[in-house]
C-alpha cells in the first residue's frame, strides 16, 4: 500500500511539473542552404529570393521573423491575422486559419539529431507540393492551444503532431521546383518581450 501511495505522490509531482513548464520565448536564428534534386548547391540562384537566414522570434502569442534588419513575417494569435512583409514597407495581410495544402500526412521518423545543442526527435510531413522532414526538441516548445486557429502553412497541425515542440531543423523537398531547402538553427536564445514587440512598425501600408 505505501507503494501504491508513493507511486502516486510521484505521478502527480510529474504532472503538476509538465503543468508548470512556460512556453519557450525568444529567438532562433536560421540558417538556409539550397541544392537541387541532383544535391548540387544553388545557394546563388536561391538566396536572392528566399534569403540566407531568418531571425526568429516568439512569446506566448505571437510570432515574427526579421531578415537583414527587417520585418518578413508577424502573426498575432488574438487577431489570428499573418501579415508578410516582402520589402520591409508594405504588408500583405492574411487569414491565418485559411490552409494552404489539402494534404497533411505526418510519418514519425526512427531517427534523431543534435541542432544548437539540442537533442531532437523528427517527422515526416507530405503537403500538396513538397515532403518535409522536420527535427524538433521537446525542450523548445510552445502552447499549441494558443495558436490553434493558425491554420496558415498548416502551422496548427505540426504543433499538434510534435505537442507544441518548435522545429529546430527542416529539410524540405519540393519535387514540383526541383530544390531542396534546409533551414537550421545555430542559435536559442530565452528573451522577455514586452507588448510592442509584436506590433506592426507604422510604416508599413498594410494591403489587405
Amino acid at each position: 500500500m505505501k507503494k501504491l501511495v508513493l507511486l502516486f505522490t510521484v505521478f502527480v509531482a510529474l504532472a503538476a511539473f509538465k503543468v508548470i513548464v512556460k512556453p519557450f520565448t525568444g529567438k532562433i536564428l536560421y540558417r538556409y542552404s539550397f541544392k537541387d534534386l541532383q544535391g548540387n548547391d544553388i545557394n546563388e540562384k536561391l538566396v536572392p529570393y528566399l534569403g540566407s537566414e531568418q531571425h526568429y522570434f516568439i512569446d506566448n502569442k505571437n510570432y515574427k521573423s526579421l531578415y537583414q534588419g527587417k520585418l518578413q513575417q508577424l502573426y498575432n494569435s488574438e487577431t489570428n491575422a499573418y501579415y508578410f512583409i516582402p520589402d520591409g514597407r508594405s504588408a500583405q495581410k492574411l487569414d491565418g486559419s485559411q490552409p494552404t495544402s489539402q494534404i497533411f500526412k505526418v510519418t514519425p521518423l526512427n531517427k534523431t539529431e543534435k541542432v544548437a545543442g539540442y537533442s531532437c526527435k523528427a517527422i515526416q510531413v507530405e503537403t500538396d507540393n513538397a515532403t518535409t522532414v522536420y527535427f524538433y526538441s521537446p525542450e523548445i516548445r510552445t502552447d499549441k492551444k494558443v495558436f490553434s486557429k493558425h491554420g496558415f502553412g498548416e502551422w496548427n497541425k505540426y504543433l499538434e503532431a510534435t505537442d507544441g515542440a518548435l522545429a529546430l531543423k527542416f529539410v524540405m523537398t519540393d519535387k514540383k521546383n526541383g530544390f531542396v531547402w534546409t533551414s537550421t538553427a545555430t542559435e536559442v536564445s530565452k528573451m522577455d518581450f514586452g507588448t510592442g514587440d509584436f506590433v506592426l512598425p507604422r510604416d508599413v501600408v498594410v494591403k489587405e
